[in-house]
């Protein structure tokens, strides 16, 4: 691959009722990573504002009145996305306020954005379930079975559209997504579904959401809870340690 001096990265994220989760630890992990953060609250009742406000690599941030991804994701992500290329950068990192990279990793994402084969690097998830210490490996829980987009060349002079999907959207507009991708090895640990009393909830939002599985498999949403799900035992590094130290 040729490689280029380094260049700009911002990171995006979408944000409601995050502050007694992982908000914190996530804003921290991505400031090692990232040149600024993007925020934009989809209308938080918490602290969440005040959480986002006060961090120090947070240099945009903006909520809404009313809830927008209720009624519509992708105006959700399209308006972050808009606030995110005013600001001009070279690449975009789309994470969730509930998702990390282990600290080893940062080279090799800084890596990524100095080369110019591929516009656009997809992450295995891995969905730790219950707990910390292990992760889903279940039909589509699989990381192999899910790969996400997150890390995406900006090109100012290209017109982006985005899906026209009032839910699961993906986290760019359509254009990125045709671009060379390159499959990367490095885990996206995905902490949604770490603690056992989210599953419910979770469920119960998605089938509201999409109560006729128009946007996704309805025996996927019955999955999350599913009583005995296949696990494995998570070997990389110490995820307690890596939110909390």
């Amino acid at each position: 691959m040729n490689y280029l001096k380094r260049p700009t990265l911002l990171a995006m994220m979408a944000v409601r009722n995050e502050a007694n989760r992982f908000l914190q630890p996530v804003l921290d992990r991505l400031s090692t990573l990232a040149d600024g953060i993007v925020i934009l609250d989809d209308a938080s009742t918490d602290h969440t504002p005040e959480l986002c406000r006060a961090h120090p690599r947070v240099i945009r941030f903006e909520r809404l009145s009313t809830p927008l991804f209720p009624h519509n994701e992708a105006q959700l992500r399209e308006k972050l996305w808009q606030l995110t290329v005013e600001l001009n950068p070279d690449w975009i990192l789309a994470v969730d306020a509930d998702e990390i990279f282990e600290t080893r990793n940062g080279r090799e994402i800084s890596a990524f954005l100095q080369q110019t084969q591929y516009e656009l690097i997809t992450f295995p998830v891995y969905h730790f379930w219950g707990d910390f210490r292990h992760y889903r490996v279940d039909r589509w829980w699989h990381p192999a079975c899910g790969r996400t987009a997150c890390l995406h060349r900006y090109q100012k002079n290209r017109t982006y559209h985005w899906a026209p999907r009032t839910l699961h959207c993906g986290r760019f507009p359509q254009e990125a997504y045709r671009m060379p991708r390159f499959d990367s090895a490095i885990p996206l640990l995905h902490l949604g579904y770490a603690h056992q009393w989210e599953h419910q909830e979770k469920y119960r939002r998605y089938l509201h959401l999409d109560p006729q599985g128009e946007f996704c498999p309805l025996v996927h949403y019955r999955s999350i809870l599913n009583s005995r799900p296949q696990l494995r035992r998570w070997r990389g590094e110490d995820v307690e340690a890596l939110l909390w130290s």
